[in-house]
């Protein structure tokens, strides 16, 4: 069969044709199916992928791997995934949660200065999200923790300032720092109110049962005792007050309300405070016994001898409060020991102690140095302990 000219040709140009022609049937039906989409449309909402030098991953994936690492106890990486998260997706959804779990994880990894950054950047930045008052709250903990009183206080004003209706312990937590920092600036009535809130919180709730109580309130009775420790302290005895016994009492009774409240501190059984705590008990009766000792002699001991049974009686009555500073202290050492506790609160209990001790022997050095015995001085003690009861009895 004679080949028709040309076949090859007419060939390519009919298979383009039809090409052509299914093209735009596709294009056709594509357009149909744009307009069906229209009138029907579903939303499909993808996870945000982020690109980075180590691959690619959805920010849930990276989220839910530091989570991992967090539950794990891998704390420094997981807020290293927490804090790369946040840095990749600042504006994100999930960027508040990543900086409070980027807290958290600093937190627990012993890293209370970095936490507090978190938590203030999450505060700052996201100041309408619901985590911003989780974060405030634990910035008030972590800041009191390290004793930074005026940064404490700050961030309570925004609390009780943002969240009139706080919960018992929010409540506790943010009245506690703010008394802690009018403490710290000497403002002590101002200070007392917002100890006073947080205690009625704890009676009215019943938050105070008998054992163990919880990190909050520790704070909270630790500012207590300060506020009742500093009201002690004030009280001296150079130059010697009108009513020497009434002064002395007065001074005590605080000193014995500050214990009570440091005691109910170290209920927290949280090291740190507990090591707060045992240092300030020591230290009340150890400038007790300095004061004491600074009374100067009466104007009724006109001659040696008086004056030197009236300091052999001072020497000898008083020395228990060293032999109770050192007891204290020795308490807040072997806690410390026990716990690993290291802070600078363990270094004041050490210095205390061997001041102490030093004390202590100079007390004792002093009493041999008299020409009084100790069974003279006990004997001169019990007598004007009866020359007081008959004063008393006396019309």
């Amino acid at each position: 069969m004679p080949m028709i000219p040309n076949m090859s040709r007419w060939s390519n140009a009919l298979a383009a044709l039809l090409a052509t022609c299914g093209l735009v049937g596709c294009a056709a039906n594509g357009t149909q199916a744009a307009k069906n989409a229209s009138a029907n449309p579903e939303r499909v909402t993808l996870p945000r992928t982020v690109i980075t030098p180590y691959g690619a991953a959805s920010v849930d994936e990276l989220y839910q791997a530091a989570t991992a690492d967090l539950l794990a106890g891998r704390y420094e990486r997981a807020a290293q995934g927490f804090d790369r998260l946040y840095q990749l997706d600042p504006q994100g959804r999930l960027a508040p949660h990543a900086l409070l779990q980027a807290g958290s994880a600093l937190d627990q990894a012993g890293k209370l200065e970095q936490a507090a950054d978190r938590y203030r950047e999450l505060a700052q930045r996201f100041a309408d999200h619901e985590l911003a008052r989780e974060a405030l709250l634990r910035s008030v903990r972590i800041l009191a923790f390290l004793e930074d009183w005026e940064r404490a206080g700050a961030v309570a004003d925004v609390i009780l300032a943002r969240y009139p209706n706080l919960g018992s312990y929010e409540s506790i937590v943010a009245n506690s720092g703010k008394a802690l920092a009018l403490i710290a600036a000497g403002d002590l009535e101002r200070a007392s109110q917002f100890v006073e809130r947080g205690r009625t919180v704890i009676d009215e709730r019943r938050l105070d049962a008998a054992g163990r109580v919880t990190r909050d309130l520790a704070q909270l009775y630790f500012a207590l005792g300060e506020l009742r420790r500093i009201r002690a302290e004030r009280i001296r005895f150079n130059p010697l007050p009108e009513d020497f016994a009434r002064a002395l009492e007065e001074r005590c009774q605080l000193l014995l309300d500050a214990q009570s409240a440091y005691s109910d501190t170290m209920r927290a059984y949280d090291a740190h405070w507990s090591a707060m705590a045992g240092y300030r008990v020591g230290e009340l009766y150890q400038k007790l016994h300095e004061d004491l000792m600074a009374v100067p002699v009466p104007e009724l001991a006109t001659t040696e001898k008086r004056r030197q049974l009236f300091e052999g009686a001072m020497r000898f009555r008083y020395s228990i409060l060293l032999t109770k500073a050192g007891t204290m202290m020795d308490h807040t050492l072997n806690m410390a020991r026990r716990t690993g506790e290291r802070s600078q609160w363990v270094q004041k209990a050490e210095e205390a102690r061997e001041k102490i001790e030093r004390a202590a022997r100079a007390e004792n050095a002093a009493l041999d140095r008299l020409p009084y015995s100790r069974a003279d001085l006990q004997t001169a003690l019990d007598e004007l302990g009866r020359q007081k009861k008959k004063k008393t009895a006396a019309p």
